[in-house]
């Protein structure tokens, strides 16, 4: 994680829910380039939970007793117990095949799970009212996607198992009909000047699909700025049409 917390792009705020895609998916590609190093066939490596919670705290400089400032997101996911497992190897093992669009240099399938609770409890919900905008979150018990990434984004695609929706500001005007949709994909891109663009579909009874800027320290808009056409082009970027067809969702025996 202190690798993934010095990737390109500047310094951003790591607490800030808005960047929580962006610090996660950073550490995903590092864990997956140091995996295949040591086995290019692929494999699969397991996070457990604490592991990901002390980790995060000692990278967002948090100390014993200040675990109440990290995102809610992820204390509850500590609450939880939700684990991480990512299945990796060549873009070609997990996508049958590209039909539209470049292929990326890395694919994996990554699956958040919880075991199973007393309380029966198979999905938590927050509301961060801390984030700009603030944004209601829900996870499921398992949620798996497909992490993809190329050499001007990262996306991740055929979602499952998470929705969510702003709730403040104009991103939450354009979300009140919608209601909480179920996430489809999501990509981003980051700027030299360290601004994230971030292009989102969520589907409910409709399909809606949105542009967010997101400022290093987190707070986000909609679209893109006017004076920006160095973020236009990027957005143009993402939404380009990406079509693929993949494999059907599975773990590898084999684990590091």
């Amino acid at each position: 994680m202190r690798e993934a917390r010095l990737a390109p792009g500047g310094d951003y705020a790591v607490l800030a829910t808005m960047n929580s895609m962006r610090f996660q998916s950073a550490v995903f590609q590092r864990l997956i380039q140091h995996a295949l190093a040591r086995r290019p066939d692929g494999g699969t490596f397991f996070i457990p939970h604490d592991i990901l919670w002390w980790e995060f705290l000692k990278v967002a400089g948090l100390r014993v007793g200040e675990e109440d400032k990290a995102p809610i997101g992820r204390r509850l996911a500590f609450e939880y117990h939700q684990s991480i497992e990512v299945t990796y190897g060549r873009p070609d093992s997990v996508i049958k095949e590209t039909k539209h669009g470049p292929s990326p240099s890395i694919a994996a399938n990554v699956r958040l799970e919880w075991p199973d609770r007393p309380d029966g409890v198979r999905k938590f919900s927050f509301v961060d009212t801390l984030s700009v905008p603030q944004l209601q979150m829900t996870s499921q018990q398992v949620s798996t996607f497909r992490f993809l990434v190329f050499s001007d984004m990262i996306a991740f695609d055929e979602i499952q198992g998470m929705s969510g929706r702003p709730v403040s500001g104009l991103l939450g005007t354009l979300f009140k009909l919608l209601g909480e949709g179920r996430a489809v994909y999501s990509r981003f891109s980051i700027a030299p000047d360290g601004m994230q663009v971030m292009r989102a579909k969520a589907k409910r009874l409709i399909s809606k699909t949105v542009t967010v800027t997101t400022n290093p320290d987190g707070r986000a808009q909609n679209g893109v700025p006017d004076d920006r056409p160095d973020l236009a082009a990027i957005e143009a970027r993402l939404q380009e049409p990406l079509d693929f067809e993949y494999y059907p969702y599975r773990c590898s025996p084999s684990t590091d």
